[in-house]
């Protein structure tokens, strides 16, 4: 059976039938783009109607020891199965006498980690946690205000914290398997740029970063993307929630923000 517009192309001259190609490949890239961006839309805007993970009890009138947690939705644990795969319930299981505080939000940029840490009004905490970055790369947040944002915040943490603060940079946006190749290098791109700021500033603060936008080939949300990212396909999953606390924790020990657990015989992990 002949098909009329097959026939037809394939008898165009070849000037024709180049303009034509190079005609509908950004048609074919803006569509992929468009149909991406309505689905980080959907997926944006069930992340604010999703309940915040808060371990245990707020208390603003702390008593004992503390950990806060701030920053965005891998702060909260978005992505996990249940509360006891995300950071703040790994540190609940492990420190059960302490008050594990989350004050993340979904959809959070680096500027509104400000905010929670100022809503526990100065009270001091024994370790501050800081999960953020990945909203300042689809907000194109300004190099310069960045730069003023993260530093205004790591402060704020170590003035409360004693200095003892641990800064995680996700950045797997660009490895995601939610996007389509077009915009992945977009995102690697920006990523790049908002990593070395990260680094950038938390070195000047003296502030250890966990970063695992790494070399691919150490990457483990590149090596087996099924098991680290989440049934989104743009969040860690609980087992990438692990990974990244495996990290946290080895920082843990190698700064001396351990302790032993009040009114518990001692802390063994």
């Amino acid at each position: 059976m002949e098909i009329p517009f097959i026939n037809t192309f394939l008898l165009l001259p070849p000037l024709q039938m180049e303009s034509i190609i190079f005609l509908y490949i950004p048609i074919g890239i803006l569509l992929l783009v468009s149909f991406s961006a309505i689905k980080l839309l959907i997926i944006l805007f069930a992340n604010r109607s999703l309940t915040v993970y808060k371990t245990k009890p707020l208390q603003l009138n702390i008593q004992g020891r503390s950990i806060a947690i701030f920053g965005d939705s891998t702060a909260v644990g978005t992505g996990s199965k249940n509360v006891e795969e995300t950071l703040a319930g790994r540190l609940a299981k492990d420190f059960p006498h302490t008050n594990i505080i989350n004050l993340a939000e979904n959809g959070s940029k680096t500027i509104g980690v400000s905010q929670q840490i100022q809503s526990l009004h100065n009270k001091k905490v024994d370790m501050a946690i800081i999960s953020t970055g990945g909203n300042d790369i689809w907000a194109y947040t300004s190099s310069r205000k960045l730069v003023e944002d993260l530093r205004s915040i790591l402060e704020q943490a170590k003035e409360i914290s004693d200095h003892h603060v641990i800064l995680l940079f996700f950045g797997n946006e660009g490895t995601a398997p939610f996007f389509p190749w077009p915009i992945r290098s977009w995102l690697n791109h920006r990523t790049e740029l908002v990593k070395n700021i990260f680094l950038f500033v938390a070195n000047e603060q003296k502030v250890p970063i966990i970063d695992l936008f790494s070399n691919p080939r150490e990457n483990p949300f590149v090596i087996d993307p099924k098991r680290y990212f989440a049934e989104d396909r743009l969040h860690p999953s609980g087992a990438g929630y692990g990974e990244w606390y495996k990290r946290m924790w080895r920082i843990m020990v190698e700064r001396g923000y351990l302790y032993h657990d009040t009114d518990s015989e001692g802390f063994i992990k």
